[in-house]
């Protein structure tokens, strides 16, 4: 790679009295405002990209050409009807991991297919002779305008009553005295042999039919997995919820929740959060590796540390770290690449690593004491210097604070409560860090079956079916077949051309919506005539009136700037020192918590990923909010009160 300074590019330092001014005067900005508005009258509604200049204080418009990537506007006449009659649907569970409209592939083979199957599985794992549509109707999964929901209710029969008791009395019972093996025995280990099994297969040399076949296991145990994960996280869930209505109930003092007690543990976001950091410390090293970290584009970061012999190790060490974490997902659509494939976020927090140990390497941890890193070190890197561990420190901090807060609330209870709270309290810590361990491995069928569906979709797309490779996640499964079967006949299908563009663009334009909590709206989540409505994941916030409210999550307030982040797409817009606002996120999102002073999403709960992630990193946070990115813009300050469960739109003056 040629050196920028080669290029023709010069760096010059800007005054830190400038650096937060405007690059051009108020006068300077209206004379641009004008030939944007001359531009438009010009080319009518026709959208122009216009590229201009300044030059000794004069305006030049350099040229003016029709924007031709513009989305799919949003679809017209949208409504939020039940796909069958009478029916009462939300966004919740697994929902939370499917933040946009589906591609239609996963539609059919993970949602309508594979989740509705695992049931049936699940059922069977935990011994239950009955039939699950006794107590179900079906489909429990389905879309609507692209979004996935799942059925807010089950069958009101004095039959399924009489099933649902026999569960609780069986099955429930047998799950709750297992806990957490039946997750790591029964479920994980078959799930990881089958991605195992296809992650052998070689995608250059399997037949057609293999590759699909593939496509379709693979998205099944996906699927049987996450409801092997939904045992792990219900009594995480569960066991949180007691003690915090035992805190809120007898320890009665203001800001006191079961957040402040069920953080500071070891966690997989950590581990990876202290290697990045790691890497960083070995390329601060080296001079020259910093200078190249520092200017290159995040984009460009990989490619620039393989063109020089000293940037090799850290870029085999990115590799390293990209196999182990590289299968997070950024939304459970396996039509999304993988973190391993679209690493941005985890070049973009390598870099504001680098920059911030460069510019305060010894600053301690807020309200750490001495001798809180003692073994939280690295193997040393080029520079010969032992790297220190924030991530690490920020946990031992946290699991200080957390014993601290321990002591303090048993000795202020009654011996009997005292004896409660120990128990409830050793209870719900020993389950809480199985949540994150359990979504960790969400996703990790995804890299081998995007590798078979790729290689299927670029024989389609050399034949003549498709126009590139990623149009096989627009082709339902029995489509596929077809394409397969013309190409071993020696044919191909031009109509299935014309069918991915018009899905592609339908899927763009659906981005655009905002899906309700539930359909039809005030739906609320039931189980028989329980009303669960407690657990949903999205607040019925009004578009009106400074406050929004959702649950709060992880503790404390802070008030900031948000980045507002949308998807992927838009992680290069976030801000270090703001406050993340998303839909929801998943694994993959964790890298920008380093940078955020707060968390706010629209859908999520207290078992969500997000919820784990934000506490484990000591920042106030609110979720499921139904329409936070919708009110709050980029830039705009708010106030995030992850003890009250409040956001507060700041005024800007």
């Amino acid at each position: 790679m040629v050196p920028a300074e080669d290029q023709g590019t010069v760096r010059r330092e800007v005054p830190g009295e400038r650096r937060g001014k405007l690059s051009l005067s108020e006068d300077s900005l209206r004379e641009l405002a004008g030939l944007a508005l001359r531009v438009e009258a010009l080319f009518g509604s026709v959208p122009q990209d216009i590229e201009w200049a300044v030059a000794d204080g004069k305006l030049y418009l350099l040229q003016a050409r029709p924007m031709t990537g513009l989305p799919p506007a949003p679809p017209k006449d949208v409504s939020w009807e039940p796909p069958i009659p009478g029916t009462k649907w939300v966004r919740r569970q697994v929902a939370e991991n499917m933040p946009e409209p589906l591609s239609p592939l996963f539609e059919e083979l993970y949602v309508k297919k594979g989740l509705e199957d695992a049931v049936n599985g699940v059922w069977e794992m935990a011994e239950w002779k009955g039939d699950p549509e006794e107590v179900y109707d079906r489909p429990m999964y389905t879309t609507v305008n692209g979004y996935a929901y799942s059925r807010a209710a089950i069958k009101r029969s004095w039959k399924s009553a009489q099933i649902i008791m026999g569960i609780f009395a069986t099955v429930y019972v047998r799950t709750f005295r297992r806990g957490i093996s039946l997750w790591t025995e029964d479920f994980l280990p078959p799930y990881l042999a089958t991605m195992e099994r296809w992650k052998a297969v070689d995608p250059k040399t399997a037949p057609d039919e293999q590759l699909l076949e593939g496509v379709r296991e693979l998205s099944y145990a996906e699927a049987l997995y996450w409801y092997g994960t939904t045992i792990a996280l219900a009594l995480a869930k569960v066991s949180d919820v007691i003690l915090n209505r035992f805190l809120a109930t007898v320890v009665r003092r203001k800001g006191i929740t079961s957040a402040l007690f069920l953080r500071g543990f070891p966690t997989k976001a950590v581990e990876a959060e202290a290697e990045l950091e790691a890497i960083a410390e070995q390329i601060r090293g080296s001079r020259g590796l910093r200078d190249l970290v520092s200017t290159t584009p995040a984009g460009q970061l990989l490619e620039a540390l393989e063109a020089i012999p000293a940037g090799r190790p850290v870029q085999e060490r990115l590799r390293l770290y990209l196999d182990r974490y590289g299968h997070l997902v950024y939304n459970l659509d396996f039509v999304e690449p993988t973190q391993a494939e679209a690493p941005m976020p985890v070049l973009m927090s390598l870099k504001a690593l680098v920059r911030r140990r460069d510019l305060t390497p010894s600053a301690p941890l807020p309200g750490a004491g001495r001798g809180e890193d003692e073994g939280s070190t690295f193997p040393r890197g080029e520079g010969g210097r032992g790297a220190r561990s924030d991530a690490l420190a920020r946990q031992a901090e946290m699991a200080r604070q957390r014993d601290e807060m321990v002591e303090r609330t048993a000795r202020s209870l009654d011996p009997l409560r005292r004896r409660l709270f120990l128990k409830i309290l050793r209870w719900a810590q020993r389950l809480t860090p199985y949540r994150e361990e359990a979504l960790f491995y969400l996703g990790s069928a995804w890299p081998p079956l995007r590798r078979l569906a790729l290689e299927l979709g670029r024989r389609l797309a050399e034949s003549g079916s498709l126009a590139r490779p990623d149009d096989v996640f627009f082709l339902e499964s029995a489509e596929l077949a077809e394409a397969i079967r013309a190409l071993a006949a020696g044919r191909f299908r031009p109509d299935f051309l014309r069918l991915t563009r018009e899905r592609r663009d339908l899927r763009t334009a659906r981005k655009r919506l905002h899906p309700p909590a539930a359909v039809p709206p005030g739906t609320g989540l039931k189980f028989g005539p329980i009303d669960l409505s407690g657990l949903e994941t999205q607040k019925r916030n009004t578009g009106a009136g400074p406050v929004l409210s959702g649950f709060a999550v992880s503790p404390g307030q802070v008030t900031a700037p948000a980045s507002v982040i949308l998807s992927p797409a838009d992680f290069h817009k976030m801000e270090p020192g703001t406050i993340l606002v998303c839909p929801t996120t998943t694994p993959a999102w964790t890298p920008l918590f380093a940078q955020a002073r707060g968390l706010v999403t629209d859908i999520g709960g207290v078992a969500a990923h997000g919820s784990i992630v934000a506490r484990e990193y000591g920042i106030p946070a609110v979720m499921g909010t139904g329409n936070g990115t919708q009110r709050i813009g980029h830039g705009q300050p708010v106030t995030v009160d992850g003890d009250a469960g409040t956001v507060t739109l700041v005024d800007k003056d």
